[in-house]
């Protein structure tokens, strides 16, 4: 697939960008931040944009078991003040704006962040909500290392980017095959 390059990132947590990046997971789960338009609320801006990892509110109190240990620890620290690294892209296949926590802790092994964080991102603003955004990753087929901007800094979700990030022989994270029925899988907790 050639596509021009990308000029939007959307942050997210290092670890969940790994573990998009490493097909653990398709979902990432969002409300918004303090700096977003539209009062604070996350809405789906782009269709296709990279991860850019952030570490800031990243804890490994706030994780599943199995993301929180070994799993963190290989993400580490930000690895070079000044630089963001750049080594996947994302389509948004399907969003739900979910009303029910139970249906969202239904996912189960999809989800990277334990349930008191999801109770606490579900209730932010005493809104009873969330976003699952269902993600086809795709690898870069070399990282970017791109220079940081102060217009990057703050708690919000979408960044336009100074410079364009290449995608030309990106690879999908998981198989059309797979990935559809883990779609599937999703959406029928979602929309029981």
């Amino acid at each position: 697939m050639l596509l021009p390059g990308l000029r939007v990132g959307l942050q997210e947590w290092a670890v969940c960008v790994r573990a998009l990046k490493e097909g653990r997971t398709c979902l990432a789960i969002r409300k918004g931040g303090i700096h977003e338009p539209r009062g604070g609320f996350f809405t789906l801006e782009q269709q296709r944009f990279v991860l850019l990892p952030t570490w800031l509110h990243q804890d490994a109190s706030r994780l599943r078991a199995d993301y929180a240990g070994e799993f963190l620890t290989g993400v580490g620290a930000h690895p070079a003040p000044g630089r963001i690294p750049v080594t996947a892209w994302a389509e948004a296949a399907q969003v739900w704006k979910v009303t029910d926590l139970a249906r969202i802790q239904s996912l189960g092994g999809e989800l990277i962040w334990n349930d008191a964080e999801i109770a606490a991102r579900f209730n932010y603003r005493s809104q009873p909500w969330l976003y699952v955004c269902a993600l086809r990753i795709h690898r870069l087929p070399g990282a970017v290392d791109l220079v940081d901007h102060p217009s990057y800094g703050g708690c919000r979700s979408w960044i336009q980017l100074t410079d364009p990030v290449p995608t030309d022989g990106s690879v999908a994270v998981i198989d059309d095959a797979e990935f559809a029925r883990r779609l599937a899988a999703i959406s029928g907790i979602l929309n029981a």
